[in-house]
């Protein structure tokens, strides 16, 4: 028991395995034209395309180098982010630096597709100039290596020479932006400290001649007891003053600071602030953004939802940022007030003093003054100082940036890769021609089996006839031309077929039709290989199946009460013609007497078959038309048993001859004289014949050809059928693919059957 369970499987397996076996080869040629036109157009491509030469170099990406004893004016805290060096070094800022330095409008190289139409001696035409600006950026491609601070660069371009030079220069721009970047805050606390400076040094030579013509006029003293209070007071009001002063000042480069600064990038923004926290939010989402946005389309619903994210970030850190800015500036404001209430103050103490007339302490305010600003002054230049250091550094480029490996000369074309566009070809070609394949035979909506008979119609199938096994394989200009030769090669071999059977005289000769010249006709080739196969070739698994066939008729029914049996089929070239012939031989080698009624008087055949020629003699449509008599219509054939009416000339109205009374007469007198009477009908959706004649028949048989009918035709044709309340006995079907009808062991027997 266990071993059934076992084997089951396996062969359910092999059974499938070799059924799609079968269908690839039944769809070789389409599956193998797929794959070659698939194969032929990789390989074509790859020698057509023009070649593209891709350079490469690398940097390195380091934390901001802290280098001076004393802050920055502007740091940049998480600067060294991979993902925004990698934007920026694809941004069009950069690419229009490079452009402008290598005059890349003027290159053929890069500029030949967009010059058309263009004014090639304008660059600074805005439309030119973002044109090449996007070509630039496309070709352009940076790349992370995991787990390390380093980038790989890429830059594409027809030219080896051109894609190495860009490079260079992109990287050489890459620093210099890099640079510009950095310092620009602290050139402008350059400035702003240079300004104010030579305010004080102004100020300073003002009260330097003040204070000495003041002492020269008034031959100061040393100050008096009651005197020094006051100097005292004035002595400190003017040191507030100059503290306020350096605060205000302070302040005001802060606020300036902020007011200048990108998004996010805000000066001294401490470790775990709101504002840091939320820039560290914005530099990932904007990362995710961009990475998704490469394979997704904005459109999509995660695209939109993360676009919604960054959108809100970025309006949180503005936001924050505003509220900074305000912030700075509302210090900055206090910061002036109070430099500026010191200011009235001292001038107030100053005014009393002038008013007291003390000499002494007017001076020694003057000259407290005087010293309160030449310290603010110090302090600002000691600051200024340190910021000519920081901006004097971009001389030494940016020195958190490594190039590593500057841009290669690339000596082999990276697109396209030829090996690889053929091994793709190879493969789509394979799968697609597979796919191809099977999807043609899902969608081939024909019979095939008579499986499929019952299922459409839910009438049995009688019989099925094979194949012949060159038929059953595809059909190529090689299978054919084999087939042509071997045909051909036996007919030159033997005019004329001989086959044992019940004659007068001895054995039955069935002459082959010929076609012009005596040689078989290409249409011929194909047809005449299954007509009087039953004779030609009894040992056939093709004659066992009509002798099967025969067998079920014979015994389906008592004795006597199936005679007359009318074939049709419900399309053309259904194999109709030849079934009936081959039926009839068999039924005669089994002692019945049988004539084959060609009642397809518009395009008879069985005349042809059996080599008699009746055009012009006599025939059904004669008798039905004339009254000649039934024996002058009824032609004996070289089978024992078996007689043939001929369908005559044809007539110009066959379903009227087909339905009058003298059809009537017929039947009844043949109904007499022969065991069977075999009616060959024509196409039961082409014409009507089949229904007008199908009340005279004790049973139809449909005749059908497996992969070639449809089966919304065999369901169309049951429902005429049905509609004229016509019983149909069963379905004879034609041409079976053995493997897909009984599998592999039918298929075993067709070779067992075949005469050595």
């Amino acid at each position: 028991m266990a071993t059934e369970i076992i084997k089951e499987p396996q062969s359910g397996l092999m059974a499938n395995i070799h059924r799609y076996w079968h269908i690839l080869l039944k769809w070789k040629w389409t599956a193998g034209a797929f794959f070659f036109l698939v194969l032929f157009g990789a390989i074509l491509f790859s020698l057509l395309v023009p070649p593209v030469f891709t350079s490469s170099g690398s940097i390195w990406i380091e934390d901001d180098p802290k280098i001076l004893p004393f802050e920055e004016v502007q740091t940049y805290g998480a600067e060294s982010n991979l993902q925004s060096h990698a934007q920026l070094l694809r941004s069009r800022t950069l690419a229009g630096d490079v452009i402008d330095k290598l005059k890349l409008y003027e290159s053929p190289g890069f500029a030949r597709e967009l010059k058309e139409g263009k004014n090639a001696s304008a660059p600074t035409d805005p439309i030119f100039r973002e044109l090449l600006i996007q070509k630039f950026i496309e070709n352009v491609k940076v790349t992370s290596v995991g787990g390390t601070r380093l980038l790989n660069v890429q830059f594409s371009n027809r030219d080896p020479k051109l894609a190495s030079d860009a490079l260079n220069a992109l990287f050489e721009g890459y620093i210099d932006l890099i640079v510009r970047k950095r310092y620009s805050a602290s050139e402008k606390a350059s400035e702003f400290l240079n300004t104010q400076m030579e305010e004080l040094r102004t100020d300073i030579e003002a009260k330097e001649k003040e204070l000495n013509q003041y002492g020269s006029e008034k031959d100061i003293l040393p100050p008096t007891v009651t005197e020094t209070p006051t100097i005292s007071r004035i002595a400190e009001l003017n040191k507030a003053l100059t503290d306020a002063t350096i605060n205000r000042v302070n302040k005001f480069n802060y606020y300036n600071q902020l007011n200048s600064a990108p998004l996010g990038e805000i000066p001294n923004a401490p470790e775990g602030s709101l504002i840091q926290r939320l820039r560290e939010q914005y530099i990932l989402l904007t990362r995710q953004y961009a990475t998704r946005s490469a394979t997704v389309r904005p459109e999509y619903p995660e695209m939109q939802r993360l676009k919604s994210e960054l959108d809100s970030a970025t309006e949180g850190l503005k936001s924050e940022t505003r509220n900074l800015v305000r912030s700075a500036y509302n210090e900055y404001q206090a910061a002036l007030s109070t430099e500026q209430s010191l200011q009235r103050l001292l001038n107030d103490v100053k005014n009393a003093a002038y008013k007291a007339n003390s000499n002494s302490v007017i001076y020694n305010s003057l000259r407290i003054e005087l010293e309160n600003t030449k310290a603010l002054l110090e302090s600002l230049t000691k600051r200024q100082s340190e910021t000519d250091i920081s901006s004097q550094l971009k001389g030494l480029e940016a020195l958190n940036v490594w190039i590593i490996d500057k841009a290669d000369f690339p000596l082999e074309p990276a697109f396209p890769n030829k090996r690889m566009n053929v091994l793709i070809g190879f493969l789509l070609g394979l799968a697609g021609g597979i796919g191809l394949a099977l999807g043609l035979e899902y969608l081939n909506h024909a019979v095939k089996t008579s499986k499929d008979v019952s299922t459409a119609i839910g009438v049995p199938t009688l019989g099925s006839v094979p194949a012949f096994e060159a038929d059953s394989r595809p059909r190529g200009p090689k299978a054919e031309f084999v087939k042509m030769l071997s045909i051909i090669r036996e007919g030159e071999k033997r005019k004329e077929t001989s086959f044992p059977g019940r004659v007068r005289g001895g054995s039955v000769r069935i002459s082959r039709p010929r076609g012009a010249g005596g040689n078989l006709s290409r249409s011929e080739i194909g047809e005449n290989k299954i007509e009087l196969i039953a004779a030609r070739e009894p040992q056939s698994i093709q004659a066992e199946s009509y002798r099967s066939i025969r067998t079920t008729l014979l015994v389906s029914s008592p004795p006597g009460r199936l005679k007359t049996i009318l074939f049709t089929s419900p399309l053309a070239r259904e194999g109709k013609s030849s079934t009936i012939s081959n039926m009839g031989i068999t039924m005669a080698e089994a002692g019945k007497r049988v004539v084959i009624v060609d009642s397809d008087l518009r395009k008879p055949k069985q005349d042809r078959i059996f080599g008699i020629n009746s055009s012009g003699g006599p025939g059904l449509s004669r008798y039905l038309s004339s009254d000649i008599e039934v024996a002058d219509v009824v032609k004996p054939t070289e089978m024992t048993n078996l007689h043939l009416i001929p369908s005559g000339p044809l007539p110009v109205n066959p379903i009227e001859l087909l339905t009058s009374e003298r059809m009537d007469t017929l039947v009844a007198y043949l109904k007499r004289s022969y065991d069977f009477i075999l009616f060959d009908t024509p196409p039961l959706l082409a014409v009507s014949d089949a229904l007008a004649m199908g009340l005279m028949a004790d049973a139809i048989i449909l005749i059908t050809r497996a992969g070639q009918t449809p089966i919304p035709a065999i369901k169309q044709a049951k429902q005429k059928l049905d509609s004229h309340k016509l019983k149909c006995l069963g379905v004879i079907l034609n041409g079976v693919d053995l493997v897909e009808q009984d599998g592999y062991y039918a298929r075993q027997y067709y070779h067992y059957s075949r005469p050595e």
